[in-house]
């Protein structure tokens, strides 16, 4: 008893109610214009085919991209992906709502916690910074695995440390031995969204933690729950099992070794990065609440006799120390541990007392919005593939004078409301938030989707129109096969068919019927043995200057 009276457990109440209007905006902030931009290649396009494909192949066991197994993740953000198309269409917004509810759970745990832990007021600037964050927010809007993993990763940890306050106070064995199977379950859960790592990170953070609270006694309770462990392999390995019947040793090398242990050894795909990656990346993940991190800072002392806080910072710290050894850098892997930093920005946030500092941030997002268009030339001008450049002749049409205006018009919203004396900062950083978000969501995504991937959604559209079937021809870009609603085969083409590819990457062009072409994108046929093939006997094309 005195061990939890010093934690201040007896000393709070119970926990208030969420404010009416708290699950609105978190909604709101959260599915921004969900259906307004195109689904980008290749991990959106990658996510939503192998999910459409389910249903073009009877098979809910295996995910593949056209006729290759796709072993990068494991199957339950595919089903509740499909569950959505299922009631609402391969709409690109359908194959984004998981993440949505995702998000939006992520951020309503952070509240739960907090309310009961620090304060109500402090869940709801907690679940408000969650929302607001470019990181959080911008995971939230796309179709892949990522939100779904860190609402799981947070609700677990989160129960964890209240497991762990549980086993301080009497008469409370029955309430741990539940939370101890929501643990388990949620464990089983993050293995069957992202693999090994939603068990390795909790397991760890908590080990460190119990042990530091010289709670070994509770640990070990814990960490040896039987029914907890039983429950665990009933949900997440009979999905496993039936993966390894289907595929055999190609799963193993595929999802452990290549997707797993090689990320962890590996650079893949040349995403790299030295030891200070995650620390310059994280105030732009955490933006425009980068201030608040240099304010939370000093609370690292207060380890040592506040739980909470050393809960939270051996967390992050966790997180920080094992994806900085990785060799793969990316920077979303750094949200697994920027659940604890929302929380502490939250506790502390009244600690910032500088508007200029808080306003530098915003100001230099903006600044480089507002600068976007005078840098596409310069981009242009190093560029050597010409498809690269061609898609930057792209952006240039979009990425104009009308998008730098808007910038410097939501640049000085910004700057306005943290300056404005009436509102508390971090109330000025939450607003910039909301402008950062609606930016982000009606203006650059759709200028970058508009560049990047409108050849392809129309190139599939032609295609629809014909009526017929087209292979694939030496191109990535799975979210053709979305927008056409059919599995296209990567292979050689055979007299008389249709193929889609990249004018760069079909050797000798000249030998096809050029149908439609839209940037580098081309529908191609090969001629019949007894037709000449020339470009002057093609049908009508399509270029990008009447998209």
């Amino acid at each position: 008893m005195p061990a939890a009276k010093a934690d201040g457990l007896m000393k709070i109440p119970l926990p208030a109610g969420m404010p009416l209007w708290l699950l609105p905006l978190l909604i709101g902030l959260l599915s921004l214009n969900l259906g307004g931009y195109l689904l980008f290649d290749h991990d959106e396009g990658a996510f939503s085919e192998a999910t459409r494909g389910m249903f073009e192949r009877g098979d809910f066991i295996t995910t593949w991209l056209n006729d290759r197994v796709r072993f990068d993740k494991p199957i339950l953000i595919y089903w509740l992906q499909g569950v959505s198309i299922a009631l609402f269409g391969t709409e690109v917004w359908a194959f984004r709502l998981p993440s949505v509810l995702a998000g939006i759970g992520w951020s309503l745990s952070v509240f739960t916690f907090a309310r009961h832990y620090i304060s109500r007021d402090t869940g709801v600037a907690a679940a408000m910074i969650c929302a607001s964050a470019l990181g959080i927010n911008m995971i939230a809007h796309v179709a892949t695995a990522d939100a779904l993993l860190n609402l799981i990763l947070t609700a677990t940890l989160l129960l964890m440390y209240h497991h762990s306050q549980l086993s301080l106070l009497p008469d409370t064995a029955v309430a741990s031995r539940r939370v101890l199977y929501a643990i388990y379950t949620l464990m089983a859960l993050g293995v069957l969204t992202k693999g090994p790592v939603a068990v390795a990170i909790p397991l760890i953070v908590s080990v460190i933690f119990y042990l530091w609270s010289g709670q070994r006694e509770a640990l070990l309770k814990a960490l040896f729950f039987i029914p907890g462990w039983l429950l665990f392999l009933l949900i997440a390995a009979p999905w496993y099992m039936a993966e390894y019947l289907a595929q055999g040793q190609a799963f193993i090398d595929g999802f452990f070794f290549k997707h797993n242990v090689n990320r962890f050894n590996n650079a893949m795909e040349g995403h790299d990065g030295g030891l200070l990656f995650y620390p310059l990346v994280l105030p732009f993940v955490l933006a425009p609440f980068g201030p608040l991190l240099l304010r939370m800072l000093p609370s690292i002392n207060t380890v040592s006799r506040e739980p909470l806080n050393r809960f939270l910072w051996i967390w992050f710290l966790f997180v920080l120390a094992l994806f900085s050894l990785a060799s793969t850098k990316l920077p979303h892997y750094i949200l697994y541990g920027c659940t604890p930093l929302v929380l502490l920005m939250a506790r502390y946030r009244f600690q910032l007392r500088r508007r200029w500092l808080a306003a530098v941030l915003p100001l230099l997002f903006f600044a480089l919005m507002v600068a976007f268009p005078l840098l596409i030339p310069t981009i242009k001008a190093g560029l050597t593939n010409p498809i690269e450049i061609e898609t930057a002749e792209r952006a240039a049409q979009y990425v104009n004078q009308d998008f730098a205006m808007i910038a410097v018009v939501f640049g000085l919203l910004s700057l306005l409301a943290i300056l404005w004396k009436r509102l508390a900062i971090w109330h000025g950083l939450f607003l910039t938030g909301v402008l950062q978000a609606l930016f982000v969501w009606y203006v650059f995504a759709p200028a970058f989707s508009e560049a990047q991937q409108r050849p392809i959604h129309d190139a599939a559209q032609f295609v629809r129109q014909l009526g017929v079937d087209v292979v694939t021809q030496s191109i990535d870009t799975p979210s053709f096969n979305v927008y056409l609603d059919r599995v296209t085969p990567r292979r050689a083409l055979e007299p008389g068919e249709i193929g889609f590819g990249r004018v760069d990457r079909i050797p000798d062009l000249d030998r096809y019927q050029l149908l439609f072409q839209s940037g580098p994108i081309v529908i191609i046929r090969r001629p019949d043995h007894n037709t000449p093939s020339s470009h002057t006997e093609t049908s009508p094309t399509t270029d990008e200057n009447n998209d």
